[in-house]
């Protein structure tokens, strides 16, 4: 698995600019612990900051290249989490993404309009089929979730989100600039990619 320093250059290809303090958020490393190993890496040429944000270098994601294989190498040798990812994509995931559609946009009279959240039932009906996707994608992912406890904090932080956006926080499904529901899920994809050598898919 990654060490703190290569956990925390990791983050930035989870999160692509950010503070220390949000990297920390994203990883669940100690905020000082982020910072340190953010000064290494900008020494080393792996990451640059820019007004207390940070993101990666060329240099930092050819570094990621050539840790990942070492890292992950038992994750990715692993039949079990081979067909859980198999599982995710072709269930969870796509399950995710079209009720994220459905709750930024409502039909009406057969178009796609966008979603003003005034229609309370409508709203309630998405929420609580986001919250049994992620009920079963906990089922889903276990073998990668036994494997990198990260994973794990994905999905808790997921569903905190959900938590926010059931109490009336409507930005909390799908918003871009909080840690939605769809941002963290996004960061997740990202991230079991990377773990087990997959592409994306279109």
């Amino acid at each position: 698995m990654l060490d703190d320093y290569e956990l925390t250059v990791h983050t930035l290809t989870l999160r692509q600019l950010g503070s220390g303090e949000q990297l920390a958020e994203v990883n669940g490393l100690p905020a000082a612990d982020v910072d340190v190993a953010l000064d290494k890496a900008v020494a080393d040429g792996f990451v640059i900051a820019a007004r207390g944000n940070f993101m990666l270098t060329p240099a930092g994601r050819q570094f990621l290249d050539s840790v990942y294989p070492r890292a992950f190498a038992e994750i990715r040798s692993n039949g079990e989490i081979s067909a859980a990812m198999d599982a995710f994509e072709t269930g969870v995931n796509k399950q995710i993404l079209a009720l994220t559609t459905d709750w930024q946009t409502v039909d009406v009279d057969g178009q796609r309009v966008s979603n003003d959240h005034g229609d309370a039932a409508y709203d309630e009906k998405i929420l609580d089929k986001l919250g049994r996707v992620l009920d079963k994608t906990q089922k889903v992912l276990r073998p990668l979730v036994s494997a990198d406890p990260l994973v794990d904090r994905f999905l808790d932080r997921a569903g905190a989100a959900l938590t926010r956006a059931e109490g009336g926080e409507t930005d909390y499904v799908s918003g871009v600039r909080v840690d939605s529901v769809h941002t963290v899920w996004f960061q997740m994809h990202e991230h079991i990619l990377r773990l087990t050598g997959r592409e994306r898919p279109e």
